[in-house]
């Protein structure tokens, strides 16, 4: 549904969880291949160039697996000696630095969830959005985050204010009592 493309892709302030660039589809943590669900508690904001190369993997396989690849130079020994006493780093030592950064992923990968599962986020998204239904040809995911993004920037300020709080700052700013 739109608003749940509209949470996934607005969390981490709209950053891909795993690079940083900006948001632009939304990524199973747990493959849904492998049996992942495929609800928002499962789904974070990406790039496309990240999620395509992460494709079927979890985060920290295909972390640690970018991360050795780039670092291993294919040269010296599983124990680091390259007999030239150039200080190459043993696989294990490889691992232990990935596994610290991994570590660092997997908190910010809770903190992006626990940030599109809140309550409260989750309401004002569903009740504003919901009607948009499906993402279309005409009116996807994208267009929607465009035409939304000063409401949705503003909701985030003022904490996701429930309907009935609108309501009220409205008839507030407009001169007119409850009672009304």
């Amino acid at each position: 549904m739109i608003w749940e493309w509209l949470a996934v892709l607005t969390a981490n302030n709209g950053e891909c969880v795993y690079c940083g660039a900006g948001s632009q589809t939304m990524d199973h943590v747990i493959p849904f291949a492998d049996g992942g669900a495929d609800e928002l508690t499962n789904l974070v904001p990406v790039c496309h160039d990240c999620n395509r190369r992460k494709k079927d993997k979890t985060p920290p396989a295909w972390f640690v697996g970018m991360d050795l690849a780039i670092r291993w130079s294919g040269s010296g020994t599983p124990q680091g000696r390259s007999g030239r006493g150039d200080g190459i780093m043993s696989l294990r030592e490889m691992y232990l630095a990935v596994h610290e950064e991994v570590l660092v992923l997997l908190d910010d990968l809770d903190a992006v969830a626990a940030e599109i599962a809140d309550p409260k986020r989750r309401e004002w998204f569903e009740t504003r959005y919901q009607w948009y239904g499906y993402p279309s040809a005409s009116y996807g995911a994208q267009t929607a985050r465009k035409r939304a993004g000063e409401r949705i920037a503003d909701a985030k300020e003022r904490g996701y204010p429930s309907v009935e709080e609108e309501l009220a700052r409205w008839m507030k700013q407009v001169g007119l009592s409850p009672a009304d």
